[in-house]
């Protein structure tokens, strides 16, 4: 029985936490365009203007990349309850037969 449960807890499905996704990406790619405007020595006003840009870029990629992950990882939540789904019909089948047998044998017994 504990080793049908400890089956049952490694076969479980664990999404990934996609959450943090768009913020390091958005924050990688200001780092990024902060460090390009301060070598090429850029004026304040270009300076805030191309992080601006860069920031809301780079956050809707960050949001795009996120969602499909999302998407991937539920896919694969659909097709590992599937599994899990198919290997409990088996287990249910399997029991069925070796109580038909036992059943069968008691019969034969009686006789």
């Amino acid at each position: 029985m504990k080793q049908k449960d400890r089956k049952e807890k490694d076969e479980q499905y664990h999404k990934p936490n996609t959450r943090p996704i768009p913020i390091l990406v958005t924050l990688a790619a200001a780092g990024i365009s902060c460090v390009i405007s301060i070598l090429r020595q850029a004026s304040l006003k270009h300076f805030v203007s191309s992080l601006l840009i860069t920031v809301i870029i780079f956050g809707i990629l960050g949001s795009l990349v996120r969602v499909f992950l999302d998407l991937g990882f539920k896919a694969d939540k659909s097709e590992v309850d599937k599994r899990a789904s198919e290997a409990e019909d088996a287990e249910a089948a399997e029991s069925d037969e070796a109580d038909e047998k036992d059943h069968n044998a008691g019969d034969q017994t009686q006789e």
